[in-house]
Order: C-alpha cells, then sequence, then structure tokens
C-alpha cells in the first residue's frame, strides 16, 4: 500500500508524539511537516511547494483555529486533502465544516486517522454511515474526551496568567491590571513578556487572536463588559516567578 505523506498542525506535544509514534508503528502514514500554529502551515503552503498528500490538523489551535485553517485551504483550492482532529466530537464543528462542503473531521486517534486518510485520499465518503458518527458522539458524552482537546498551553497557564490575558483582551494596560490584580506595574509588564514569550507570540494582538481560538475570552468579554466592575480579581489566585505583590502600605 502506497505510503501517504501528510503534513501535522498540532500544538499539544503529548498529541503529537503520540500520533506521530502511532504513525510509525503502523508504517503507513509519513509525517514528513510538522506545525504548532495554523498560521505557520498557511505561510508554508504559500512559500514552498507542496510535497505531501494530505494535512491532519488539530481543531484547537493558538492564532488560528483548525476551522480556520481548514478554511483558508478550501479557498485556496489546494490539491491535497485535509483532515481535521478533535479527541471530542462537536457538532457545531461538522456543521461549519459541512458548509464550507467538507465533511473531513473524525476522532484524534491514530487508528481512526488510518481508517480514514485513505478514503479521503480516494475522492470517497468520510463515514460509510451517521451511525459513525453518533457512535463518537455517544462516547464523547459519556466518556468527557472533549476535556482532552483543552490546549496543552491552556493547562500550562495559571490562573493569574489568564486573568492578565483576559484584562489585555479588554484594551487594559499594565497600570490598569496592577492595580485592579494588586501588583507592581512593572511586575504586570514582565509578566506580560513572560506570556508572549512561553507561547511563542509576537505581541498582544497575537495573544488575543490566541486566547480567541482557545476559548479563554469571547466576544461578550471583549465588546460588552465593563472592565471596572469584572470579576476578574475576585478569582483564585496565584502568583508567578515575576510577581511582586504590593504591600499594604504600597496599596
Amino acid at each position: 500500500m502506497k505510503t501517504i505523506r501528510i503534513a501535522l498542525v498540532e500544538d499539544n506535544p503529548t498529541d503529537m508524539t503520540t500520533l506521530m509514534n502511532e504513525f510509525s508503528r503502523r508504517g503507513q502514514i509519513e509525517v514528513i511537516h510538522t506545525f504548532m500554529t495554523g498560521v505557520d502551515f498557511i505561510n508554508h503552503i504559500n512559500e514552498h511547494d507542496i510535497d505531501f498528500d494530505a494535512v491532519v490538523i488539530d481543531y484547537r489551535l493558538p492564532q488560528l483555529n483548525g476551522i480556520e485553517t481548514c478554511r483558508n485551504i478550501i479557498a485556496k483550492k489546494s490539491q491535497f486533502k485535509h483532515l481535521l482532529v478533535s479527541h471530542g466530537y462537536y457538532a457545531s464543528v461538522m456543521k461549519e465544516l459541512m458548509s464550507m462542503g467538507s465533511q473531513n473531521y473524525c476522532q484524534k486517534s491514530g487508528e481512526v486517522i488510518h481508517a480514514i486518510l485513505p478514503r479521503i485520499l480516494e475522492g470517497r465518503m468520510t463515514y460509510d454511515d451517521a451511525n459513525q458518527i453518533q457512535a463518537w458522539s455517544e462516547l464523547t458524552r459519556i466518556g468527557f474526551i472533549h476535556s482532552k482537546d483543552d490546549s496543552y498551553w491552556m493547562s500550562y497557564l495559571s490562573p493569574l496568567e489568564k486573568k492578565i490575558i483576559r484584562y489585555i483582551s479588554q484594551g487594559e494596560n499594565s497600570q490598569f491590571i496592577a492595580e485592579a490584580l494588586g501588583y507592581e506595574t512593572s511586575s504586570i509588564e514582565k509578566y506580560r513578556g513572560y506570556i508572549l514569550k512561553a507561547l511563542n507570540l509576537k505581541n498582544s494582538q497575537q495573544l488575543i487572536a490566541w486566547a480567541f481560538a482557545h476559548g479563554l475570552i469571547n466576544a461578550s468579554l471583549i465588546f460588552c463588559a465593563n472592565p471596572s466592575s469584572t470579576n476578574l480579581a475576585a478569582e483564585e489566585d496565584e502568583t508567578g516567578t515575576y510577581l511582586k505583590k504590593k504591600s499594604s502600605k504600597e496599596k
């Protein structure tokens, strides 16, 4: 059987390693490119010749999520095939894909991807019948496997880091955030830089796009919330390396 050459777009190091090991063990799929963001993948195909048969894309990605990455691929009328994957089944994701003329969406499992990819490359339907999707949906509901779709980076961030990101998304500067959370402005500045470096992002605009793609913020938080009345500062706190909290006298 012909080896299927793929690009793998996955931001969770554990999932990437698991899939690559499974592909290597089975032997039919060869990963020739890996990317941690949809932006990096789109930039690659814009600048290089296509030397792969298909791309496997994680649903939750920083900067440009899996749905939007697929939308870009379809709009370009790319010759290679695409397959969107996630641990849990999301009806909204399938609906969005179908609106683009695609049903190439399956469970993030080496075994399932091995079964689906040849069908897609042969131009066949992704699924034989709706029962396969229903089974995946039921497994998701019973097993709560959708929790596995939380990004590695989402679990990596502390509660305090997430609060800082939410304030940034509301357009607040470091002085406001420092006063709201009870820290020195210089500490917040250092922590903002630390967050960008940890997530491999360049600026606050990319950080907001990343947070939106991962569900950390939503449109209501950005456009409807009143920053002065938010409860962000009241959430569970957790200090980090750089943060120095103000003393009662400094406050």
